[in-house]
């Protein structure tokens, strides 16, 4: 019986002792990943120091050395443009929304749109528009349901200065008519639209308005060649 216990508290001390070994070892492990992870940030820290120095310099010498030019556009002022004196991006620009404001529209909206259209009409087109569109276009649009798109076709556009106070703008696309739900065959028309110049103001700072809108049906190869 003593060998026997003698043999078993060998036994435990030899487990006990491989215990705090391994115990041991973890802790020096530990105490290595801590020691690599503080190598790792001082090095962090020491290479933005001089980064942000060198970034410091070079947002200084941007600042006192750059060059800045601003394009502002010329304000309009009161008085009257002249129709040469007028970018043609506006006269087509002008152009276009008055036929979009024409020619799209589904009956809810048409008399809202032919109001805005006639705000840019002078006359003798004004008068003319009143008469037409405002009172005859306007009554067959709500009692068929007609509801129409207009496709501009920006390859096809045109201006032509026609003196330096009128200019003549050619709005051509295809314009598809659907009455009551059933589409009609889609036609190519041409919109002339003659513009000119009124005193400017704040809603229209080029003072560009309609004068002359006609209309008519092409064929597919207009304006080809």
């Amino acid at each position: 019986m003593g060998k026997a216990a003698k043999k078993d508290q060998i036994s435990k001390l030899m487990r006990d002792s491989s215990v705090t070994t391994t115990s041991g070892s973890d802790t020096i492990k530990l105490w290595e990943s801590y020691r690599d992870q503080a190598v790792l940030w001082r090095a962090i820290a020491l290479l933005q120091l001089p980064t942000t120095f060198i970034l410091g310099v070079m947002s200084v010498s941007l600042w006192y050395f750059a060059d800045v030019t601003l394009n502002v556009p010329r304000k309009p002022l009161p008085g009257i443009y002249q129709a040469q004196e007028i970018p043609e991006t506006e006269f087509l620009d002008t152009a276009i929304n008055f036929v979009n404001l024409l020619a799209t529209y589904t009956p809810p909206v048409a008399e809202q749109q032919f109001r805005e259209a006639s705000k840019m009409l002078h006359e003798p087109a004004l008068e003319k528009f009143r008469t037409e569109m405002m009172q005859g276009e306007l009554r067959a649009v709500n009692q068929t349901q007609r509801t129409q798109i207009f496709f501009v076709d920006p390859t096809l556009l045109h201006l032509e200065r026609k003196s330096s106070s009128e200019v003549l703008a050619y709005v051509i696309g295809d314009r598809q008519k659907m009455i009551a739900g059933r589409s009609l065959p889609m036609q190519r028309t041409l919109y002339e639209i003659t513009m000119t110049t009124i005193p400017r103001n704040t809603l229209n700072p080029y003072g560009i308005v309609v004068t002359n809108v006609i209309s008519r049906n092409v064929e597919k190869e207009f304006g080809k060649g």
